[in-house]
């Protein structure tokens, strides 16, 4: 029984650590998250995160080649009715310990920067602002090496407020 108990409370901070964050994730970025926290094992994660899709708490969905993972309704109204069996601590360390990780996320999700190659001599680089799953801004570029469009994503990753900020000004400073 007690094995049951423990179950049921993994699943109930799973839920819990996917609706704080509030973003869809990879397997790999939720896999890291509860490893680093030591939460629980790998084995019991990729159950668990199984378990709670076949019971339709959490949803799978795809998209640009990904598939991420999100609470869904169930998994929200199943926090609503047993999270107080969560200890306050774990709440405490859920707060502390993913607050930074979900602004990154949240912005590495919303300013998107990449590049493919089109011909020997030719990189298309794409350069995205998001907002509420919506494109704001897009940006493509034709350039000659892999090199330059490496160096212009890595630019981007760097500072996009500031590039994004930029290009709007340009775009909409009046004409003399």
């Amino acid at each position: 029984m007690e094995s049951g108990n423990k179950i049921a409370q993994d699943k109930l901070k799973l839920l819990y650590i996917l609706k704080f964050i509030d973003i869809p994730l990879t397997n790999i970025e939720i896999t890291n998250c509860i490893l680093e926290n030591n939460y629980m094992d790998y084995f019991s994660l990729q159950q668990l995160l199984g378990n709670l899709c076949d019971s339709k708490f959490i949803k799978l969905t795809s998209k640009n080649g990904n598939e991420y993972y999100e609470i869904a309704e169930a998994g929200k109204e199943a926090l609503e009715m047993f999270g107080d069996i969560l200890p306050e601590y774990f709440k405490d360390e859920v707060s502390s310990n993913f607050s930074h990780l979900k602004k990154e996320l949240k912005k590495q999700r919303e300013l998107i920067g990449h590049y493919y190659k089109i011909k020997e001599d030719a990189f298309i680089v794409n350069l995205q602002v998001t907002e509420n799953e919506t494109v704001i801004f897009s940006l493509s570029i034709n350039v000659p090496t892999e090199n330059l469009a490496k160096n212009i994503c890595k630019k981007w990753d760097l500072n996009p407020e500031e590039i994004f900020g930029s290009i709007i000004k340009t775009l909409t400073t009046e004409l003399d």
